[in-house]
């Protein structure tokens, strides 16, 4: 069970840097490949952050 939560968790955060890198609007990409860090390390905490915080204010 706890390899399926984690595997989820790792899909989720691939989802989100693939949804971080294809924004049109120029954030600059220093700061997205250290979001992109933050939410590869922090799978389950750095995709809600991402979703319901960050992605709206990049696109």
């Amino acid at each position: 069970m706890v390899q399926i939560v984690y595997w989820v968790g790792v899909a989720l955060s691939v989802w989100c840097i693939y949804d971080l890198f294809s924004t049109k609007k120029e954030t600059g990409m220093p700061l997205k490949i250290v979001i992109a860090v933050l939410l590869f390390f922090f799978s389950w905490i750095g995709t809600v952050v991402y979703y319901f915080i960050l992605r709206d204010k990049l696109k």
